[in-house]
């Protein structure tokens, strides 16, 4: 099953264990002014995730493969758009309502009279919908992004993106388990917040705890995909080789000796 205390605890065994934390908190730090950090940070979580798969948890994988991270993580974006393009239609029919809805106000209007700016609730309530379906759609696909990138991890297929439906089913055949999944990360999500806030005068430390956030995350995914590769249905069996057809043996039949001509 799914425990949250061995991936709060990966992080920090191993040897180097807090080298490799700082190294990870620089990446998040550099990332609003080097995107690039976010990609190789999406190809380095594959190898934490495929270490716990294959049963290795004595550390954090080493640093030094940025190139192959970097080439990995690209696919892992390329592939988790294909489940997150549903809330991101949601979000942009969402964002385009409320442009509209705030140009349409009359700022000068606004400032003259002194009172707040009316919308329609048609409006607002369309907006509030889409947002609200695209966050209802992040949420319940997290255990199906998170098998479909541990599923790359361990076979490295892209094929592993687009088999969707096979996914779905799992998921759900493992509802149990996805559950514990998604209750894991948000007792992660809570622990953090209330350590950033304890921490909070130390300036470094924010970056520090999202990096061991995303090195539990990436724990907790390689569970949930150790999890459904124990539970994997065998292989379909297929039909039996048909036997060789033999060949028909011709009877032999004695033919009448033809009498010599003359």
């Amino acid at each position: 099953m799914i425990n949250l205390a061995r991936a709060i605890q990966y992080p920090f065994s191993g040897d180097n264990a807090l080298t490799k934390t700082m190294i990870g908190a620089l990446m998040l730090l550099l990332l609003p002014v080097f995107f690039l950090t976010g990609l190789i940070l999406m190809g380095y979580q594959l190898r934490v995730i495929r270490q716990v798969i294959d049963g290795d948890e004595d550390g954090l994988p080493n640093w030094g493969q940025a190139g192959h991270d970097l080439g990995q993580g690209l696919v892992v974006l390329a592939g988790s758009l294909l489940y997150y393009f549903p809330a991101i239609v949601l979000a942009w029919v969402g964002s385009a309502i409320a442009w509209e809805a705030i140009s349409s106000i009359n700022v000068t209007a606004l400032l003259l009279e002194q009172e707040g700016p009316s919308f329609d609730r048609e409006t607002l309530s369309i907006m509030c919908l889409t947002f609200a379906l695209a966050l209802i759609w992040l949420l319940l696909s997290a255990p199906l992004i998170m098998a479909a990138i541990a599923h790359y991890a361990e076979t490295g297929e892209f094929s592993s993106f687009t088999r969707i439906l096979y996914h779905a089913d799992r998921v759900w055949e493992q509802r149990g388990a996805a559950g514990m999944l998604m209750l894991n990360l948000f007792l992660l999500a809570i622990l953090v917040q209330v350590a950033s806030a304890v921490l909070s005068f130390i300036c470094v430390a924010g970056f520090y705890l999202q990096f061991i956030q995303f090195a539990a995350i990436c724990h907790l995914n390689g569970q949930w995909g150790a999890h459904l590769k124990a539970h994997r249905p065998p292989p379909e069996e297929t039909d039996p080789p048909k036997p060789p057809r033999q060949r028909r043996r011709k009877k032999n039949v004695i033919r009448p000796i033809k009498p010599p001509k003359r």
